[in-house]
């Protein structure tokens, strides 16, 4: 009689799709926090990026015996800020994210963030001008950026020219309440 082997050697095609079917619904579960995470750290770098713009041009202002100025701007497209020397309104950036300025030498940095990236730069005041002496700022103000799922983080620039940062929601780690 001959023995027939019933040991088995592999999956069955039902196994593999009820595999299949199960790691879909984990992974669908599992792609909107990652894209939260993402958009979360989309929203920190841009934060960190402006704090370190801000002290920067309160920096240049000082070692250079010159006034600096950070300008905003909003667009549909995005937003956007210029760090330049020379006066207040002389450089703006167009809804393309481009700078446009009198004089393109006094331009020292500029930043877009297109809305492609689904964050806003906001600003109560259309810049700010960090004086040669002492760092001082004519007019104090703050700066938000705000993701779309309403997430914010805030910079208030005091008279003295100092930056500090907070979150008016108070659900952003590393950042105290406003």
């Amino acid at each position: 009689m001959a023995s027939i082997n019933t040991q088995n050697r592999g999956y069955s095609l039902i196994e593999l799709c009820v595999c299949t079917a199960v790691s879909s619904v984990l992974l669908g579960l599992a792609l909107p926090s990652i894209e939260h995470i993402k958009q979360r750290q989309r929203l920190a770098a841009a934060a960190e990026t402006l704090m370190t713009d801000l002290q920067e041009a309160r920096s240049l202002a000082v070692s250079r015996a010159d006034s600096v100025q950070v300008r905003f701007n909003r667009h549909p497209n995005g937003s956007c800020y210029i760090v330049h020397t020379g006066s207040t309104g002389e450089c703006q950036c167009n809804a393309n994210g481009e700078t446009v300025c009198s004089n393109d030498d006094r331009v020292l940095k500029r930043t877009w963030i297109p809305s492609s990236q689904k964050l806003e730069l906001r600003s109560n005041v259309s810049s700010f001008s960090f004086q040669a002496r002492q760092g001082a700022v004519t007019s104090t103000g703050s700066i938000d950026i705000q993701s779309v799922d309403g997430e914010s983080i805030r910079h208030i620039v005091s008279i003295a020219g100092r930056v500090r940062t907070c979150s008016p929601s108070g659900g952003i780690r590393h950042y105290p309440r406003c």
